[in-house]
């Protein structure tokens, strides 16, 4: 009797030890708990994808080389505002990234004051190129407002998405981690530069700058947040080429 009672809680504990290692068996890993909370209402299996349920997930956008929805004009390399900025998306990754205070760095308040010598940031702001037309015969190439050789288009932000330099889009992150640059370019690239005779052929010319900045790919979200890099433009600059007699 006592040996038949010490079978039957043998196999009761046998089962019950089963059952509890199929629930941790069957618990869904962590890269599973992340893709399904960052899948979107409609997702779609990305038809390049040789799994059924693979790591790469396609949403609404996802061609990292097909221009965003915030892209208006195709020679545009970045927004400045996104109405489909995934928010959420990027608030999960920073709190699951124990790393992102290490990837992460930023100067928020940027201005003529702390980046140009001698021009203030209200001065800066105030530049007047009205009269300047490009052309270095005209009357607005000698008298104008104050402002730079050539004129240019200054301003201090923080991109939501950008072009990096294999010619993919990313979403920059901007979340309580801002990231600022600033963008100065051309107002008339290849005119002449303003006050300088027209003998010397100037002309304006662009310039750009690398920068690393941290980033998220939307069509590849295993990546979690990295960093990226971006060309934009810095400078507009007054060349003066060789003369010839």
């Amino acid at each position: 009797m006592k040996l038949s009672i010490l079978l039957v809680s043998a196999m009761l504990i046998a089962g019950v030890f089963s059952q509890s290692q199929k629930a941790t068996t069957n618990r869904p890993s962590l890269h599973q708990r992340k893709a399904s909370f960052l899948q979107r209402s409609k997702p779609r299996q990305n038809p390049n994808s040789p799994l059924p349920q693979g790591k790469r997930v396609e949403y609404v956008y996802c061609d990292p080389r097909s221009p965003p929805n915030c892209v208006k004009n195709l020679n545009e390399t970045f927004c400045l505002k996104d109405v489909d900025y995934p928010e959420k998306d990027i608030k999960y990754y920073i709190e699951y990234d124990p790393l992102v205070s290490k990837k992460h760095a930023d100067v928020a308040a940027q201005s003529a004051d702390n980046l140009v010598d001698g021009v203030t940031s209200l001065e800066e702001k105030h530049f007047d190129y009205s009269l300047y037309n490009g052309s270095p015969f005209s009357r607005g190439n000698w008298v104008g407002g104050d402002g730079y050789v050539c004129p240019s288009d200054v301003l201090y932000v923080r991109p939501k998405r950008a072009l990096n330099v294999e010619g993919e889009w990313r979403v920059i992150v901007q979340d309580n981690y801002t990231q600022t640059q600033r963008f100065e370019t051309c107002l008339f690239p290849g005119a002449s530069c303003r006050t300088i005779a027209p003998c010397y052929r100037t002309k304006c010319v662009q310039k750009y700058i690398y920068q690393r900045m941290l980033s998220y790919d939307p069509c590849d979200v295993t990546k979690g947040l990295f960093i990226d890099i971006f060309k934009f433009p810095s400078t507009c600059s007054c060349h003066i080429p060789k003369r010839f007699y």
